[in-house]
C-alpha cells in the first residue's frame, strides 16, 4: 500500500471551453439558459428551436458539444436524435410523470429537470457544471458480481466520470498505487480475499476522508452493515439493488461536500490579494518537503522583495501599489510553475524549488530579475517600471527555517548592493 496521502491543494485553474447545446421551442427558456450558463461556466451555448435545425448543425459539427439540454415531445424524437450523435442529454419536462420518468430513464439521458418557469435555470445549470467536474473524476468500482460492476460503470460513465473496475480488494489496492488522484470509491460488501468493511480500514489508513469518497454497498438486509462501513470509515452507504437515480443523487452530494471541503481549504491556504499560497501555506508544505528530501536532493529557497514599493504607494496611490503586487505574483506564478509560491507580507514573496538546476546554477532566477525589470506597466493611466530584488540559498540537510533566515539575509545584500539584483551562489558552482 502507497504511503498516507494528503491532499495536494493545486491553485484553481481556468478549464477549457466547452460547448452544449440547448433544443428549446421556449425561447425566453431557452437565452436564459445560455445567459446563465455562460455567465458561470466557461462554456459557449448554442441554442436552436427546432428538430430539423438541429439535425443540420449536428451533420455539420457532429463532434463539437459536450453535451445538450434538450425539451422532451411524447414520441422523444429531440432525445433519440441527439443520442445518434452520442451527445449525453440533459431532459425538461414540463411536469412530472412516473411513466415519463421511466421512459427517460431507458434513454439513459444525463438527468431530467422539470422547468417551473423560464427564469428557473439553477439545477440545470449546477447539472452541466457538476457533469464538467466530472470529467476529470476518476472512480472505482469494486464489486465481485461482473453484471453489477457493468451496470454501475455504465451509469457513472454516462455521468462523465472516469470508471475503473475491478472484483476484489486486493486489486483494488493494486489499482490505487497507478491511480493516487482516484476520487470516489463504490466498493461491495461481498467480496473474495477481502471484505468491504475490511478493505475500507485498510484504505483509510492512507487516504482521508478528504482525499477520498468512499460508499460502501450491499444486498445485505442486515442493517447494522451501513453503521459498520459508516464506523469503518466510509463517506456513506447503499442498499442493493439500488435506484440509479438515488445512488446518483448521494454520489453528487457527497461530491459537493468535498468541493465545498477543498475550496474552504483554498480560501485558507491562499492569499487574497495576489492569488498565490499565503505564508502559513509556505511553512506547511515546505516543512513536509524538507522531511522527505533523500539523500542528494536539492533544496532551493527565494526570497523576492519590491524594490522602492513605500514610493511606489507614495506616488501613485495604494490601488496602484497593489495591482503592482498582483503584477509580480502572477508573473512569479507563471515563471516557477512547477515550484512553490508564496507572498510572505506587503512586497515579499517566496519561492520553494526543489529543481536540480540549481544546484549548479542560478541563471534562470536571474532571467527572472531581468524580465521583471525590463517590463512596462500601464495602471489606471499611470506608466510604470519596477524592479526586484533576490537572495537565493540552496542547501542540502538545513532545515527551512535556517534557509529562510539565508535567503533574508542575502536579500538584505541585495538591497544594499543597490537593489534590482540576485544575491546567493549555489551549492555546486565551481566560480
Amino acid at each position: 500500500m502507497a504511503a498516507k496521502h494528503t491532499r495536494k491543494l493545486s491553485r484553481p485553474k481556468k478549464p477549457a471551453e466547452f460547448y452544449v447545446l440547448v433544443l428549446e421551442q421556449d425561447v425566453a427558456f431557452a437565452q436564459s439558459l445560455k445567459f446563465d450558463l455562460e455567465r458561470r461556466l466557461p462554456v459557449k451555448v448554442v441554442t436552436v428551436h427546432s428538430l430539423s435545425a438541429t439535425r443540420l448543425l449536428l451533420k455539420r459539427n457532429p463532434h463539437q458539444f459536450f453535451l445538450s439540454i434538450s425539451a422532451v415531445a411524447k414520441d422523444f424524437k429531440q432525445i433519440d436524435l441527439l443520442k445518434s450523435f452520442n451527445i449525453p442529454v440533459i431532459a425538461v419536462i414540463d411536469q412530472y410523470e412516473d411513466a415519463l420518468r421511466d421512459q427517460l430513464i431507458k434513454k439513459n439521458v444525463l438527468d431530467y429537470v422539470v422547468k417551473t418557469t423560464s427564469a428557473d435555470t439553477t439545477y440545470v445549470c449546477d447539472l452541466v457544471a457538476r457533469a464538467f467536474k466530472n470529467k476529470t473524476i476518476k472512480v472505482l468500482v469494486i464489486d465481485d458480481s461482473k453484471v453489477s460492476q457493468f451496470v454501475i460503470a455504465r451509469e457513472l460513465a454516462l455521468q462523465k466520470f472516469q470508471v475503473m473496475q475491478v472484483d476484489n480488494g486486493v486489486g483494488a489496492a493494486g489499482i490505487l498505487e497507478k491511480h493516487a488522484d482516484i476520487k470516489l470509491i463504490l466498493v461491495d460488501y461481498h467480496m473474495k480475499l477481502i471484505d468491504g468493511i475490511s478493505f475500507v480500514k485498510q484504505i483509510r489508513a492512507h487516504y482521508p476522508k478528504d482525499r477520498m469518497l468512499i460508499i460502501g454497498m450491499s444486498t445485505s438486509t442486515d442493517p447494522r452493515l451501513a453503521v459498520k462501513f459508516l464506523k469503518a470509515g466510509a463517506n456513506d452507504f447503499i442498499h442493493k439493488p439500488f435506484n440509479f437515480e438515488m445512488m446518483l443523487c448521494r454520489i453528487n452530494q457527497n461530491l459537493d461536500m468535498l468541493d465545498a471541503v477543498e475550496y474552504a481549504k483554498q480560501l485558507s491556504n491562499v492569499d487574497y490579494l495576489s492569488n498565490v499560497f499565503n505564508r502559513r501555506y509556505f511553512f506547511e508544505q515546505g516543512n513536509q518537503i524538507v522531511r522527505d528530501l533523500k539523500k542528494g536532493d536539492v533544496l532551493t529557497v527565494v526570497m523576492i522583495d519590491i524594490d522602492y514599493f513605500k514610493i511606489i504607494n507614495d506616488v501613485y496611490g495604494h490601488d496602484v501599489g497593489d495591482e503592482v503586487i498582483k503584477d509580480i505574483a502572477t508573473a512569479l506564478k507563471q515563471y516557477f510553475s512547477e515550484d512553490i509560491v508564496a507572498r510572505m507580507g506587503g512586497e515579499e514573496f517566496a519561492v520553494m524549488s526543489t529543481s536540480p538546476q540549481y544546484l549548479t546554477s542560478y541563471e534562470r532566477i536571474k532571467r527572472f530579475r531581468e524580465k521583471i525589470a525590463n517590463q512596462v506597466l500601464t495602471i489606471k493611466g499611470n506608466t510604470i517600471q519596477y524592479s526586484c530584488s533576490m537572495g537565493v540559498s540552496s542547501y542540502v540537510g538545513k532545515s527551512l527555517d535556517g534557509m529562510l533566515v539565508q535567503a533574508d539575509r542575502l536579500l538584505y545584500l541585495a538591497k544594499q548592493n543597490g537593489r534590482n539584483r540576485v544575491e546567493g551562489e549555489p551549492i555546486g558552482s565551481t566560480d
